[in-house]
């Protein structure tokens, strides 16, 4: 909104200009007058494509697990949170041979997360869950999420899947009636600290 002052003198001349017609002359007047101004709408644009953890709230539970150990599952937790993919693959690289994180022929493991969350998929989510729920120990002695994946997963290590909404009962049903034991999202920390796979399929 714009105000503009606008000042108007009205100037009445007549007969001789005598002292008292002087007198009598009009006075300058202010006459204030609003203009309203249309401000154009402010640019709108499409949100950007969330992580599959933008709207996560949660914490991540302790559990009884040697130092380093529990060290790089936080770290893995909060990059996983804040789907910085770049960060978790220099977390996996940190130490050891390699790090599994697909069957197939990529390269890269913060691409290869990148393109599944950007497809839909929810990998970080997925990581952020199996983590937060109990372990096992496999085969080579490492601490292994989530507890089905063990070599004889008991009911509560099943039913942990579906109370952490990583499956529907009916699907943790036709895994355990396929008796191929589980081939779900998975991941391991070896004593050590190094983070080896998180990895799903057979």
């Amino acid at each position: 909104m714009r105000i503009v002052v606008v000042l108007a003198a009205a100037a009445v001349l007549a007969g001789c200009g005598s002292e008292s017609d002087e007198a009598a002359a009009p006075q300058p007047v202010t006459v204030t007058v609003t203009e309203t101004e249309t401000l154009p709408p402010p640019p709108t644009t499409e949100p950007e494509a969330g992580c599959s953890t933008s709207t996560v709230r949660t914490t991540l539970p302790e559990q009884e697990l040697p130092e380093a150990v529990a060290s790089v599952r936080r770290r893995i937790f909060d990059e996983a949170i804040a789907c910085d993919f770049d960060a978790l693959q220099a977390i996996a690289l940190e130490q050891g041979e390699g790090f599994t994180f697909s069957y197939g022929a990529e390269t890269s493991a913060a691409d290869f997360w990148r393109g599944l969350e950007e497809s839909g998929e929810t990998p970080m989510l997925d990581l952020v869950r199996i983590i937060s729920i109990p372990y096992t120990r496999n085969e080579s002695g490492s601490y292994a999420w989530p507890s089905a994946y063990d070599e004889r997963p008991a009911d509560e290590d099943w039913q942990a899947l579906v109370d952490a909404g990583l499956y529907t009962q009916a699907e943790v049903d036709e895994m355990r009636a396929q008796n191929t034991g589980y081939l779900g999202w998975r991941t391991a920390i070896t004593a050590e600290g190094d983070w080896q796979f998180f990895v799903a399929g057979d």
